[in-house]
């Protein structure tokens, strides 16, 4: 078994989050960005752990000997089909199999069967992004019976999983709502009259919410700021809604929106409106290709909070700490995820960094060419 402290991964994050190339694998250009929607709870503090002993640790010396299942929601969502990226970036320069499966139109009965299959060809570790972490409950805890360690998003420990990918919702909508709060001071004297464009059905969006709530009443102040609050679950459903408010609010100053999915259904709205949108703020969370362009074009659509790494970067590094669990190594958990608000001001700084995977220098031991 591999028993080392592996320090050199913690300092290879680093290295990644701040940008800046570091050896190892040569970087690679990428445009993708984009953060994921459905967690169930605010992350924890990020630790190094072992392998837990229920956990079957694995001795190889090639990596082409290990094999991840690695289950997404959807493909058709950006987020997911960018973490893809990543995964078969890891592949091409490890030779580690990653059976990728898809989860069609976000239908959890078929993401169960995907998860089934890994099972039953005992593969050493699991990557699952739950569509629905309740139906998938059982499965998962059946994989865990059977010794296959379980990675999953969201941040949900009713699981019992043995790692997850983590992000701290409410922290999402805290920085969402610093740049809103810097808005209302400069643009609109310090006041404002918000529209929030959320749904109550997942934890994900209430902590956001409440994150740029807080945040906003905390820098403006609970008096100046006349709050508004609708539901929606869709970009569809978030035109619907934002039309409808826009008509009983034509004076509203500020549209904060859950997700960039549904965020581009309210900025369709606001165009149609026919208001003057020239002090007016749309901003969400996740920094999707579309919205980044939004933001870069100068649009209403003035912020939208990302990941400060690309997320085929995230699927890299997240395949890379199931490998070490299956070897029996050190791992982060939860995986940490931070997040940067992104503006007319850094976007295209944002834009143009070089993605880098960098091989885990033990690992790069196990390479066979």
């Amino acid at each position: 078994m591999f028993k080392k402290k592996w320090m050199y991964y913690v300092s290879v994050i680093t290295c990644v989050a701040m940008l800046a190339g570091c050896g190892g694998s040569p970087a690679a250009k990428s445009s993708d960005d984009g953060a994921g929607s459905k967690s169930e709870s605010n992350t924890t503090d990020d630790k190094s752990k072992e392998s837990s002993p229920s956990v079957n640790t694995k001795e190889v010396t090639d990596l082409s000997e290990i094999t991840i299942g690695a289950s997404v929601m959807s493909l058709q969502h950006e987020f997911m089909a960018n973490l893809v990226k990543g995964y078969e970036e890891f592949q091409k320069q490890t030779g580690v199999k990653i059976l990728i499966t898809d989860g069609g139109n976000m239908e959890p009965e078929k993401q169960v069967s995907n998860v089934e299959n890994y099972i039953s060809q005992n593969v050493d570790g699991i990557l699952c992004q739950c569509i629905s972490v309740e139906t998938m409950k059982d499965t998962l805890k059946q994989a865990m019976d059977k010794g296959i360690p379980v990675g999953i998003y969201p941040y949900d420990t009713s699981v019992g999983a043995t790692t997850y990918f983590g992000y701290n919702e409410y922290e999402w909508g805290e920085k969402l709502g610093e740049s809103a709060s810097d808005w209302i001071k400069t643009k609109l004297g310090g006041k404002a009259k918000i529209i929030n464009i959320t749904t109550s059905l997942e934890e994900a969006a209430i902590e956001r919410c409440k994150g740029w709530t807080d945040k906003i009443n905390e820098l403006c102040g609970e008096d100046s700021i006349d709050w508004n609050t609708v539901e929606a679950t869709s970009a569809s459903d978030a035109m619907t809604a934002a039309e409808s408010a826009l008509q009983a609010n034509p004076d509203v100053d500020l549209l904060l929106v859950y997700n960039d999915e549904m965020g581009i259904g309210v900025y369709e709205a606001v165009k149609q409106s026919g208001l003057d949108t020239t002090n007016m703020f749309i901003g969400s969370c996740d920094g999707t290709d579309t919205v980044l362009d939004y933001v870069q074009e100068d649009t209403v659509y003035r912020c939208t909070v990302g990941n400060d790494r690309y997320v085929s970067e995230i699927g890299y590094y997240w395949v890379q700490n199931m490998v070490k669990i299956s070897l029996g190594m050190e791992y982060e958990d939860p995986f940490p995820i931070t997040t940067i608000a992104i503006d007319v001001d850094n976007v295209e700084e944002y834009r143009s960094r070089e993605a880098s995977y960098v091989l885990d220098e033990e690992l790069q031991k196990l390479v066979k060419n």
